[in-house]
């Protein structure tokens, strides 16, 4: 039954929409995506068939889902009342998949539906090794916004938390002892543009995280730019001064990233490695160049066209 389409056909026999199974598909989630939403409604396999109002608890559980909000189950709830409006069900069905969904704030169960649901939400944590590192690594990724440091000691909390039997023990030792690769890309990025992005994302899929820092040239004017949403998921720093010194202030190794447009771009931090070689002989710089429909994007560029109305295309929502 783990299949999309068992699901959207039942939500469209209960006159649900079907654009709920879109939210699971945002960009920001690494596990509370639809493989999660699947595995949910495959522990309930039996059960769900059966009962529309756990089936839907299941569908709507993280609806909402950012990691940065308190209040995720309140607004799945809501956004499943929103929904509900135009389907068949009984006020007292409304309420008790709304009181489903909220239980999986907590994890408390108040009903024997309840305690299902909550056993299939939290069913990872009795899977194998390499499953629980793969959801760790998704969770991590979902957290990426939060400094790793101040992330290894609250998620050890959590998992110290949620380990009643002792199935987490391998995985929260490796939480301690794990060495992520973090890259840090700096640039002043005034304004953070599709090209910018391009190399953020080629560089993700080189680290584990990537740091966005923002450094004030005093060549160059001030940010004024608004961060674009897409990135803001991301964990952003700034800094004056020199790189060296910021990349020294760091509690943990990293790596730096460079984007390039082209050979100009590379004589130029080619020199700049010099420098910086000299000040910090011991830093990792990555050098990762931007694909050719970006190489002619520049913030500078983007400015000048900006007075001209112009600029629009080449920046991020």
């Amino acid at each position: 039954m783990r299949d999309l389409n068992y699901i959207a056909k039942k939500l469209t026999e209960l006159k649900f929409p079907l654009k709920v199974l879109e939210r699971y598909n945002e960009t920001h989630r690494f596990y509370h995506t639809t493989k999660h939403l699947l595995d949910v409604i495959s522990e309930l396999e039996i059960t769900a068939k059966n009962d529309d109002e756990l089936f839907l608890a299941a569908v709507y559980h993280d609806a909402i889902y950012h990691p940065k909000a308190e209040d995720n189950e309140e607004q799945s709830a809501q956004i499943f009342l929103e929904h509900a409006k135009n389907s068949s069900l009984t006020k007292e069905q409304t309420k008790e998949i709304q009181d489903l969904i909220l239980c999986t704030k907590n994890h408390v169960p108040t009903s024997e539906k309840s305690t299902l649901l909550i056993n299939a939400d939290l069913a990872i944590l009795n899977k194998p090794l390499p499953e629980l590192i793969e959801f760790e690594n998704n969770i991590f990724k979902e957290y990426q916004f939060v400094d790793y440091n101040i992330y290894k000691s609250k998620r050890i909390q959590v998992l110290e938390n949620l380990n009643k039997n002792g199935n987490l023990n391998m995985l929260i030792e490796y939480v301690k002892i794990r060495k992520p690769l973090i890259g840090v890309f700096c640039g002043s990025f005034n304004p953070f543009h599709k090209g910018h992005y391009n190399v953020l994302c080629k560089a993700e899929s080189i680290f584990d995280k990537v740091i966005i820092a923002f450094g004030k040239n005093p060549d160059k004017n001030d940010r004024t730019w608004p961060l674009p949403k897409i990135i803001q998921n991301r964990q952003m720093e700034e800094y004056t001064g020199l790189l060296t010194d910021f990349i020294s202030s760091l509690p943990y190794q990293v790596v730096v990233v460079r984007g390039l447009r082209n050979s100009t771009d590379f004589q130029y931090e080619q020199n700049q490695y010099r420098y910086i070689q000299e000040l910090m002989p011991d830093i990792r710089i990555i050098n990762i160049f931007c694909d050719k429909e970006f190489e002619h994007i520049s913030s500078s560029g983007i400015r000048t066209l900006e007075k001209h109305n112009k600029h629009q295309s080449y920046l991020l929502d």
